[in-house]
């Protein structure tokens, strides 16, 4: 009888601290669903973390202008402008816009054309903040314009993704405390309530049915798991393979997990009933292992098939195009009325020449600009090295000037080196031209040449099924024929405002989401006519500036 009071009173005290802790657990839940939504700029802290520390800090000037006080400068509806668009801006001629580019040596700010007005709107309440605490509600100036100074409350995208987490871990929690007090009665009444095994057991035939439903809905409402279809020769091919590996693989998979939880479920643990052991069968060894070895060396050999034939050399007529990739955008060049690239090289690369082609007006002026450096760093150099008992700041400047001075000499002579190499020099790049979008003919071949300035980028062109790493010193190539103009496509999507793009595949910093540029695949006659006006352009440039010489 003593015992039986003893143990009513611990299932009494164990199942209280259960249904406290289901309690707690609720009240989680409930903080969690009114906290989810309050306003705090967080959003806008998120965005500028992600997009804007590259270059902008709020208190103190890095690449562009300190932040702080922006909004009191510049009215909401330019600032909103200016984010998404600055370069669009700076051709209009807008002279704050002006301004601001001449400020800054002439160099534009990234456009954020994906950002809608809220985006920017939260960028600009989290600067007001300081970068410290959140901001208030929205205010507006006397003049009536309105002026963001403070953080609205918006909703943060992160809190439900939070608030979902939280959810499950807390119905997860409530589960494992419910079945807790069950087991206390159970010990405490000798009743069972269920048996784990058989529960378990059926539990993956659930699990098992559940997963196969939701698979078959994913694949009835979304589609099948392809891709859009591929708008180049070899693409195609691609996608073949691509689809065979999935068939094959998909097979394998159903197969092996109705077996695993069908298993699961006929062998579970019965009173009695005792395991057998089977410790091995060479034959099936031999099965799973030839098999799979043999439908995987068929897809890879077939794979490294057209990867060789789409990296090796191009057809001699393919229209050549190189793609120079930089932290956050892409170059393009394509060959003059020779129709050959110039040659190019690292150390021909200025604020005027950014992909170093080698042209000898440009030479000179890299050469005469790199000679100018030298001389004021040597100067500098005499002048610190006649301190012969330099305080520790001192040190450090003269330390900071050898360095400075070293890298100087190497490229001043690197570049004289140059002076008469006549391959470099060819004069085949003096006509070549840098559009700001890529123009492919349809049905012919054309090959692309990589290269990186930076860190590692990678070229890609989804619906050419094109893929390659842009390597800093390391050259790469992929040729292919493209099969659909962009006309072509917009018809079948039904979507005239559907471009082709290059993007890049590589996280390359704060601003990789942005490096895209526009893909235009034409007919042969329209692409002809587009590449005769450019190379008007260059003649016609060439010619002002032979009159401006004399």
């Amino acid at each position: 009888m003593h015992s039986n009071i003893a143990f009513s009173k611990k299932m009494n005290i164990q199942t209280g601290k259960n249904l406290t802790r289901i309690m707690l657990l609720c009240a989680l839940i409930l903080t969690t669903f009114v906290n989810g939504w309050a306003a705090d700029a967080a959003k806008g802290k998120d965005l500028f973390e992600q997009n804007c520390t590259s270059c902008h800090a709020i208190n103190e000037k890095l690449i562009g202008p300190a932040l702080a006080g922006v909004q009191d400068r510049r009215q909401e509806a330019w600032l909103l402008k200016w984010v998404k668009n600055s370069t669009a801006m700076i051709k209009d001629g807008d002279p704050t816009a002006v301004k601001l580019f001449d400020e800054n040596n002439k160099v534009a700010m990234t456009s954020f054309e994906n950002f809608s007005d809220e985006d920017v709107k939260d960028i600009l309440a989290y600067i007001a903040t300081g970068g410290d605490k959140p901001a208030a509600a929205p205010a507006e100036t006397a003049g009536g314009n309105n002026v963001v100074t403070t953080g609205g409350a918006v909703p943060e995208e992160g809190g439900a993704s939070w608030m979902i987490v939280v959810i499950m871990l807390g119905i997860f929690i409530l589960v494992v405390q419910v079945f807790n007090i069950l087991k206390l009665v159970s010990e405490y009444t000798g009743t069972k309530f269920f048996n784990p095994n058989k529960s378990n057991a059926i539990l993956m035939l659930v699990f098992l049915i559940l997963g196969m439903t939701g698979a078959i809905w994913e694949f009835a409402v979304h589609g099948p798991l392809t891709l859009p279809e591929a708008a180049s020769e070899h693409g195609k091919f691609i996608d073949k393979m691509f689809n065979i590996t999935l068939y094959m693989t998909g097979g394998v998979f159903v197969i092996t997990q109705i077996a695993l939880f069908a298993f699961a479920y006929l062998y579970r643990h019965k009173e009695g009933r005792k395991a057998i052991f089977y410790a091995h069968n060479n034959k099936l060894e031999v099965y799973w292992t030839v098999i799979p070895a043999i439908a995987l060396t068929i897809l890879v050999l077939n794979g490294f098939s057209m990867w060789t034939k789409i990296t090796s050399k191009a057809p001699e007529d393919a229209q050549q195009i190189e793609v120079f990739a930089y932290q956050f955008g892409w170059k393009v060049r394509y060959p003059g009325a020779d129709n050959v690239l110039g040659k190019s090289n690292f150390n021909l690369i200025s604020g005027t020449n950014n992909l170093g082609v080698a042209i000898r007006s440009e030479y000179e002026k890299v050469r005469a600009e790199a000679k100018e450096t030298l001389d004021e760093l040597t100067k500098e150099h005499e002048f610190l090295s006649k301190n012969d008992d330099p305080t520790e700041e001192e040190a450090i400047a003269i330390a900071d000037n050898n360095k400075k001075l070293d890298r100087a000499q190497g490229h001043y002579s690197r570049l004289l080196a140059l002076e008469n190499n006549e391959r470099i020099f060819d004069g085949t790049g003096d006509d070549d031209f840098l559009p700001t979008e890529i123009h492919i003919p349809v049905d012919e071949p054309v090959l692309f040449h990589f290269r990186a300035r930076d860190v590692i980028h990678s070229a890609y062109m989804p619906y050419f099924r094109v893929q390659m790493n842009c390597v800093p010193g390391m050259p790469t190539q992929f040729w292919f024929k493209p099969t659909k103009t962009t006309a072509q496509i917009r018809s079948e999507k039904n979507d005239q405002n559907f471009d082709y793009y290059l993007f890049c595949a590589k996280i390359c910093g704060a601003a990789h989401f942005n490096m895209k540029m526009k893909v235009i695949v034409e007919s042969k006659a329209d692409y002809q006519k587009w590449l005769r006006a450019q190379n008007n352009k260059v003649a016609n440039k060439k010619a002002e500036q032979e009159v401006a010489i004399k």
